[in-house]
Order: C-alpha cells, then structure tokens, then sequence
C-alpha cells in the first residue's frame, strides 16, 4: 500500500495541474466612489488657486460640492489564468516575459509528468534512477512555486493599497485556480520525494 501511495499523489498533481493553469488565479476590481469623484471633479473644475473663475464655474463647484452621492461604480475587472497571462503577455510584444512563463509555469511541469510517468512504466531500477535523477534537475529550475509566491504578493499588495488610492479602490480575490495550482506544487513535491526514496531504498 505505502508504494502505491507516491503514484496515486502524482496522478493526483496530473489531476490538479490542469486547472491550474486553465482556471483563473486572481481577479483584480477597482471601483470608484461616487461622492469622492465629485469632490474631485469639483476641484478639478475650479483650482483653488484660479481667481478668475467665472461665475458658472463658482454656481457649479457649490452644487457639486452640495449634492449627496452614495455608492461606488466599478471601473475595472480582470481575471485570468496562467495561460491567458502567458497569451497576453506575448500578444502585446511582451515575448520575453510570457515565454518564460510558460516555459517554468507550464511546460517544465509537463516535462516532469513525462519523466515520471516514464519512470512508472519500465522495469530497469536504474532506469528509474536516471529518469528521477532528471526530474530532479528540472525540479530545480521550476518555478511553480515561486509563482504561487508572486501572486500571494500581489494579492497582498493590491488588498494592503485598498485604502490608499483615494477615490479608486483595488480589491483582489483569489481564485479557484489558485488554489488548484497551489496543489499540484505541494502534491508534485510530496510524490516527487517519495519515488526517489522507494528507487533509492
């Protein structure tokens, strides 16, 4: 049972890879509050230091200032997935940055899947030992955890400046992918150390 454990944590991570990077991570709203945009609009209309002012503009910043607004309008929302980042990235020139994305974020996930799953299906111990040596390596230039990483501090930072930005407000919620990518690299670590130690054991 205990050697079947690391196989069913792999298919597992294959499971949760998937959504990860297909389902969106974070979705980032901003809003606007009404009154304070009309307090800004004011002052915008009339400086504070414009003597000259006529006497519409005067009639009306004191109605602007006088009217009670309450609520806010949403202004922006963007929610995307690791693969859309990547297509967007390369899609606005860009193609540095969404290449290596992909490269860490996706393809070297997949290339450990292979090796593994190869690993799985032949006989040779030291076949095994060679092909977990590889993903071992490639281990260490993925950067699925470093991903998880960058967008809890964005999360952060974005919900940490709600309160900063005035009339515009910033919300960030996490998402379901997230949390599926969050798995794979916690299962994808987990089976990864117990293969290694059933073929060196």
């Amino acid at each position: 049972m205990k050697k079947q454990i690391p196989t069913f944590l792999f298919i597992l991570s294959i499971a949760v890879l998937i959504p990860g990077i297909t389902l969106p991570l974070m979705t980032i709203k901003a809003t606007v509050n009404k009154q304070e945009m009309l307090e800004l609009a004011s002052t915008v209309l009339v400086p504070a230091n414009d003597q000259g002012s006529s006497f519409i503009q005067n009639m009306l910043q004191s109605v602007i200032q006088q009217l009670s607004v309450e609520g806010s309008i949403q202004v922006f929302e963007s929610s995307r997935s690791l693969l859309e980042t990547m297509k967007e990235l390369i899609s606005h020139d860009h193609i540095i940055v969404g290449l290596l994305i992909g490269l860490f974020g996706v393809i070297i996930p997949t290339v450990k899947i292979i090796l593994t799953l190869l690993s799985l299906a032949i006989n040779s111990q030291e076949d095994k030992q060679r092909l977990l040596k590889m993903s071992g390596l490639l281990s260490k230039w993925s950067m699925s955890d470093v991903f998880v990483m960058a967008i809890l501090v964005a999360f952060l930072t974005v919900n940490a400046n709600e309160q900063t930005l005035g009339a515009v407000q910033l919300n960030a919620e996490l998402q379901s992918g997230f949390y599926f990518f969050s798995a794979y690299c916690l299962l994808a670590i987990a089976a990864g150390q117990l293969f290694e130690r059933q073929v060196n054991s």
